[in-house]
């Protein structure tokens, strides 16, 4: 297979993917019409897969002992698109601003040419078009599906803004964080703003609880360790006369090591139920397990992965980025499945991921095909 003779072939294909399913953005679990998109793509091509339910696929491609998957995300976000390209969103208030179109077209592009080589395939490739990464519910329910029991190894990417567009960062160990939530629930007593003295105050509570929070990474992480604690959200009160008497605060904490991510949650629970204390209420902490691991790249299938892509890339193409705070569910097939995880450049003055006017630079579809088609190719 020459692989970059086969990509700028393809390309004009990969594109149209790209831009049909940018045209369609579904959320977590409610993928349909994204879904029948990629079956109409992979019944053209010939390829057989099983449905996901309610939404994804999991196809197969080749034949063989050996297995190995790839894998691409396919929700959007509820993001009411300002980007203004002639392909945007037809479904209001809703928008792949993530660049998980992106990763279906790549991924569909790279079911085309694996089938048209089939036959020089060593292995069974599985192409997982995995549906609520949004959620991290979805890489779960792949999983518990079992149509993965036999895979060896995976691999996926991510497309992402603030790199230069085609450059790509493959490199083992942590690379993304674990995703943990909370939600804290403040009781105190509500009355009159003119009597204060009678009353406890959750508006107040709540407010010093998220500036306390904040010495969690402050003084309770080790310097040279990484961590966030955020609160995005706080809820209060129902009237500017009458004192709180409940307060909610909902947040996320971001860590690279189990560590410090029972280390955050034991001082988030600490925090909250001293903090209350103190000042008369009662505060009740729901901290569920983490939906997800962090990514950790494992350092074959990264030698596997580059060893592959030396031979179609330069060296000049590829960058060292830092591992970055934010979270993503492929982290649950590196539990049980050996692994990695691309990160490809967008272009570097596009907007961040999950803007309104996120966009990509289309360089990056051809990148990422080359990157899995390297991969899979390399024994």
């Amino acid at each position: 297979m020459n692989i970059i003779q086969e990509v700028n072939q393809a390309r004009e294909q990969i594109v149209k993917y790209r831009q049909d399913l940018h045209r369609c953005p579904e959320t977590a679990f409610e993928e349909y019409e994204t879904t029948a998109y990629i079956k109409r793509q992979l019944d053209a091509m010939g390829i057989s897969y099983k449905p996901l339910y309610p939404t994804g696929i999991v196809a197969e491609i080749g034949k063989g002992r050996e297995a190995a998957a790839l894998r691409a995300d396919i929700d959007a976000l509820k993001v009411e698109e300002e980007t203004g390209c002639s392909f945007g969103s037809e479904h209001q208030g809703y928008m792949h601003a993530c660049g998980h179109d992106g990763h279906a077209a790549i991924l569909l592009g790279t079911a085309g040419i694996l089938k048209k080589h089939e036959k020089e395939l060593s292995k069974k490739v599985f192409l997982v078009f995995q549906p609520a990464e949004e959620t991290a519910q979805g890489a779960k329910l792949v999983l518990e599906s079992g149509l993965l029991e036999d895979v060896k190894e995976i691999f996926g990417l991510h497309i992402f803004s603030g790199i230069e567009a085609g450059k790509i960062s493959l490199e083992a160990g942590p690379r993304m964080a674990a995703t943990d939530w909370f939600s804290i629930d403040i009781r105190g007593k509500s009355g009159h703003a003119g009597k204060p003295h009678l009353c406890t105050d959750a508006s107040v509570i709540a407010a010093a609880t998220v500036m306390n929070l904040q010495t969690i990474v402050s003084r309770n992480t080790d310097p040279l360790d990484s961590a966030v604690v955020t609160v995005g959200k706080m809820t209060s009160g129902t009237a500017r006369n009458v004192i709180s008497g409940s307060a909610r605060i909902e947040g996320t904490v971001r860590t690279f090591s189990e560590e410090t991510e029972r280390m955050v949650k034991e001082r988030v629970i600490e925090i909250a139920a001293g903090t209350a204390g103190q000042l008369g209420g009662e505060a009740a902490v729901d901290y569920p397990p983490s939906s997800h691991p962090p990514l950790v790249n494992g350092e074959s299938t990264v030698e596997r992965a580059m060893r592959g892509a030396g031979k179609i890339f330069s060296e000049k193409d590829f960058v060292h980025v830092p591992p970055m705070m934010l979270g993503e569910d492929y982290s649950n097939y590196l539990k049980t499945i050996p692994g990695a995880f691309a990160f490809v450049g967008g272009g570097k003055d596009q907007f961040p991921n999950h803007h309104s006017r996120f966009d990509m630079d289309e360089k990056a579809l051809e990148s990422g095909v080359k990157l899995m088609l390297a991969y899979v190719m390399e024994e």
